[in-house]
Parts: C-alpha cells; structure tokens; sequence
C-alpha cells in the first residue's frame, strides 16, 4: 500500500507549488513587457490617434480651402486625450484637443487649436479648429520651434493621405523619451515642412537629443531616417533637412 504524506507535508507541497506558478506568472509578465517595448505603437497610442484626426482635418480642409497644401498637428507634450460615455454607456468617445498649423499654395500660413473626436471604433467623426486671433493677443504657449523639412528618393505626386510622423527624442533614457511630436499631411509637396514645437521652459542640459521621422501611408512606412539624427542643442535654432530611406515593402 502506497505510503501517503502527512499533512505537514502536503502543505509544503501546495506552497512549493504555489511560489513555482508565482515565479512563472512573473516570467511571463516580464516578457510581455519585453514584447511590447519592442512592438510598434498600439492603435490607441497618441500618434494612430493623431494619424486619424489628421486625415480627418485635411479632408475639412480641402473641403474648405482649394489652396491649402500642408498641414500639421501636434503631439505629445501638447495635446490631450478624454475618453467620455455616450448615451450609449458601451460606446466611449475619444477626445483629443491641441495645437497645429496650416500652410497654403500661396505661402501663407496660420495657427490653429483643434478639437478631434473618434468614436469607440477609432475612427475620427469630427474636427473642428480656429485660428489664433493674434490681433486679440491670442498666443500658444511659449516654445522653442524646431523647423526643417523632409524628402525621399521618390518623383511621383504624393498620394493622398501620405504622412510624415516626427519624434524628437532624449536618447539618454531607455527607451527614449518623446519630448515632443508633430503629425503632417501634404498631398502635393516635397519636400514636406515641419515645424516641432518645444516647451520653452524644459531643461536640456545634458539630454543627447536625436529626432526620428518617417513617412507613412496607410498605416505602412514607406521611408524613414535609418537611425534618428542626432541633434546639437545649438541646431535647434537652425532650419533641419532630413532624406529619409525606402523601407522595403514597407512596414506598419
């Protein structure tokens, strides 16, 4: 006849057990991490969220004026983003708010804060922007504007909805911190302008700076800086010309 445990062991059992499933739980919960360090950015991250409410505006801004050519929306450090209830309580809606600018054929341009909603499938159902009324002492807020411009090896009109997404990043955490981020559309211009917005009052005293860029179009990227340029501090204040590189068929 088998000999069976005493209880005291059976406890010493269960609680081996127990610690075993605890270690492996954690195995895999680092892991996951791991994983999605490494994964592109999720659907309702800050820039698919902007990518959304960008292609939204510039079909109201086509609508709206022939002439226009470019336009921008701010990212991450400016913008915000609510989830609220609709009447239905099973559809949240997704507000984002924040800053942005349009330029025309004519090379004028303006600035503009904007209002975007998407509904609980993501998809952006309205934006609504007005121009800063200068004349009425209507500023943004203070920042240091980091201008330049972005092309690639391609000779053919840009499709409509081809995006240039922009990161300036501070290369000495890991992963690297965004300091700030800016989605544009152009359908008919390279190459494409920017212009970076940085809060004027952050400290970059020993922060390596680089920005990274890419080109996209249906959620693929085309072309993209190989690694991100590495920026001086005193070339913030200069004009910045990125070529940016084929990425095989693309990736998203």
């Amino acid at each position: 006849m088998m000999h069976q445990p005493e209880p005291p062991a059976l406890v010493r059992l269960g609680w081996t057990l127990c610690v075993r499933v605890a270690q492996a739980i954690v195995v895999l919960f680092a892991l996951a991490l791991s994983l999605d360090v490494r994964a592109e950015p999720a659907d309702n991250a800050p820039v698919p969220l902007l990518s959304r409410c960008a292609g939204k505006a510039g079909g109201s801004v086509r609508q709206g004026d022939p002439a226009f050519m470019t336009l921008a929306l701010d990212g991450r450090p400016w913008m915000t983003i609510d989830k609220t209830e609709d009447a239905d309580a099973q559809a949240i809606l997704t507000t984002i708010t924040s800053n942005g600018w349009a330029k025309r054929r004519d090379g004028t341009s303006f600035l503009f804060r904007f209002t975007c909603v998407l509904n609980a499938q993501g998809q952006a159902t309205m934006f609504h922007a007005s121009a800063l009324l200068r004349d009425l002492g209507d500023r943004l807020p203070p920042a240091i504007v980091i201008n330049g411009s972005a092309t690639y090896p391609l000779k053919e009109p840009l499709q409509r909805g081809t995006e240039l997404q922009l990161q300036l990043l501070d290369i000495s955490q890991d992963p690297p911190a965004i300091l700030t981020e800016q989605v544009v559309r152009s359908g008919w211009h390279l190459p494409m302008g920017f212009s970076l917005r940085l809060p004027a009052g952050i400290s970059l005293e020993g922060r390596p700076l680089a920005l990274a860029a890419r080109v996209v179009l249906a959620r693929q990227t085309l072309f993209e800086l190989v690694e991100p340029r590495k920026l001086a501090p005193g070339e913030l204040t200069r004009f910045i010309e990125l070529t940016l590189l084929p990425v095989g068929d693309g990736r998203r």
